[in-house]
């Protein structure tokens, strides 16, 4: 894990912190948590707070919330891309949120199981990542879903090839004989 300290992101970084400060202290805690697993569209957001010594869960206030959620995106990394995770902190008697992220792990979101091979692809398009940045799950998982592209896009070109013959055999048979008598063929109004 490393420590988030990018010059890009210290206005939104700054605004969540102030809106963290601000929300904190009308739970009555003393400590906030929030850990944060995303990739690509795909996130999942825990946090807790410690109120009298007790761990509680509790939701984010929509205007905090929100205002995490353009954390990620203004931290990203022109070589590393954005992280996958991130651990946010602040202990009400200091105001200052901490913040610990990791660009490698592969995300756990809901315990639904393995990162979807599309969303590592997703991510390597919406946040590119030098070679040695991309881990070995995602690289695996975003090779996997480029076959799925490929074969997608050659499924396209079938269909569209076979559309435009058989717009060719109409215009075809339209162009020999269309309306003539004892043809078969009924003239449309116009063509007569």
């Amino acid at each position: 894990m490393s420590i988030v300290s990018g010059a890009d992101d210290i206005s939104v970084f700054s605004k969540f912190q102030e809106l963290v400060r601000g929300w904190l202290p009308e739970t009555g805690a003393t400590r906030v948590d929030i850990e944060y697993n995303v990739i690509a569209l795909t996130g999942d957001v825990m946090t807790w707070i410690m109120v009298d010594g007790e761990r509680k869960s509790v939701h984010l206030p929509r205007e905090v919330s929100f205002a995490m959620h353009d954390i990620r995106g203004s931290q990203a990394d022109p070589h590393r891309g954005a992280w996958l995770y991130s651990h946010l902190w602040m202990e009400a008697s200091d105001g200052v949120l901490h913040q610990e992220c990791d660009w490698m792990c592969e995300p756990v979101i809901d315990d639904d199981g393995p990162v979807m091979d599309g969303d590592a692809a997703l991510e390597l398009d919406y946040f590119p990542r030098d070679p040695e940045w991309i881990p070995e799950w995602m690289a695996t998982k975003a090779a996997a879903h480029q076959k799925v592209r490929e074969a997608r896009a050659r499924r396209r070109q079938r269909d569209r090839e076979r559309r435009a013959g058989k717009k060719a055999e109409v215009a075809q048979a339209e162009g020999n004989g269309a309306g003539e008598p004892g043809s078969g063929r009924v003239g449309r109004s116009g063509d007569e």
